[in-house]
Order: structure tokens, then sequence, then C-alpha cells
């Protein structure tokens, strides 16, 4: 019995490790240059600095030219929105997009 909590407390250690690092993920800043709703998600085309990237997050009202930060979550190649009918090369996926 000890042995098995035992095991279920590393195992929980572990969990809430990889949840923390995955809440530290890096800060993007932007300014929005394109933006559409579509299926409960925001996606905005952010421009930082020299780079340019689409990202994803729960729905919000937001405009070209807004200001916003958003936390690195989940990266994917390729994604499809069915609801948009479009396919992004590269989309990163948020928690939330926050307008500064």
């Amino acid at each position: 019995m000890i042995a098995k909590l035992a095991k279920l407390l590393a195992v929980a250690t572990l969990a809430l490790g990889i949840s923390s690092a995955w809440a530290q993920g890096v800060m993007h800043e932007g300014i929005v240059i394109d933006t559409m709703n579509g299926g409960g998600y925001t996606y905005v085309q952010i421009k930082e600095s020299d780079k340019t990237f689409w990202a994803a997050g729960p729905q919000i009202e937001i405009s070209k030219g807004d200001k916003v930060v958003v936390q690195e979550q989940m990266w994917m190649n390729d994604f499809t929105s069915k609801t948009l009918n479009r396919t992004f090369d590269e989309l990163l996926f948020v928690g939330r997009i926050d307008k500064k």
C-alpha cells in the first residue's frame, strides 16, 4: 500500500512539474495585423519585431492595430480550421490573448 502511494505521489509531482514548465512558455508581444473569429477561437496574425506568426486563443474582441501579448503553449504545423476553411502553415495555440 505504501509503495502504491509513493508511486502515485511521484507521478503527481512529475505532472505538476510538467504543468509548471508548460505554464512558463515564451512570451510574445506584437501588433495585430489580421484577425478573425471561428469555432469559439480568435485567430490573430501578430507582427513581433522582424517576424510574423498566427496565434489562436479563446474568442475575444480584438482589432487590427491592437498591441497584444501571448504566451506559448503549443505550436501546430499545417493546422486546418474547418470553421474558417483555412490551413495555417504554423499556428501557435495560446490560453489567452491579452491586449496591452
